[in-house]
Order: structure tokens, then C-alpha cells, then sequence
């Protein structure tokens, strides 16, 4: 019987650590970007469930290291997008020309340009 108790008291313990985990803010990663660039064009898209919101073409910057040289880049309610000084934007805020790094979640389609839903982009101005 003590042994039981223990036991939901473990169980118990642990399901608090765990949903307690799931709340983690979202943050720019701290790798290498997978597209660095210009962004090119921007298309808006209907949202229909899980669809992306926006593509955006990525055209790189000569010089600049990234996984992929271009993009075609979703956007989707789950993208986070801020600025270089850490201020959180809306997806209304991208323009034609903006400087942005972007990183992938998930697999994406190797083509050229590389194709993915973005995890997170960052805009320099």
C-alpha cells in the first residue's frame, strides 16, 4: 500500500514537470540561419486551418553565410517575427527589401529555391 502512494506521488510529480514545460516562450535559435537575405516578394494566402499566411522569396546577400542560398519561405501563425532589437512584429510589418534571416521548422523541400515553414525570422531594417 505505501508502495502505491509512492508511486502516484512520482506519477503525479512528474506530470506536473511536464505540462509545466510545454509553455516555453518562443525564441530566435541561436544557429546559423537556413536562408539569409533580401526578402524578394511577399504573397499573401488565404488561411484556411494550418495553411501558411504568407510565402515570402528570399534572394540571399553575396558574402553572407547560410544553409541555403534562397528560400521560399511560409509563414504561418505559429512563425515567430521580430526585430534585431528583440521587439516582436506582426507579419504585416515584412516589406519587399527587408533584410531577414530565417530559420526552418521541421523537413524542408530541397529545390532551388529551398522550400519550409519558417520556425522563426528576424528583420533588420
Amino acid at each position: 500500500m505505501k508502495n502505491n502512494k509512492l508511486h502516484v506521488v512520482y506519477l503525479v510529480l512528474l506530470l506536473l514537470l511536464s505540462s509545466s514545460c510545454s509553455d516555453e516562450p518562443k525564441r530566435i535559435p541561436d544557429t546559423l540561419p537556413d536562408v539569409h537575405g533580401y526578402i524578394g516578394d511577399i504573397k499573401r494566402t488565404a488561411n484556411k486551418g494550418n495553411a501558411a499566411k504568407a510565402v515570402i522569396i528570399v534572394k540571399s546577400i553575396e558574402g553572407i553565410k547560410a544553409n541555403f542560398p534562397d528560400g521560399s519561405v511560409r509563414i504561418d501563425e505559429n512563425t515567430l517575427i521580430e526585430a534585431a532589437t528583440g521587439e516582436e512584429l506582426k507579419l504585416e510589418h515584412l516589406r519587399e527589401g527587408h533584410e531577414v534571416q530565417v530559420w526552418f521548422e521541421g523537413d524542408v523541400l530541397e529545390s532551388v529555391p529551398v522550400q519550409g515553414y519558417a520556425k522563426a525570422i528576424r528583420v533588420e531594417y
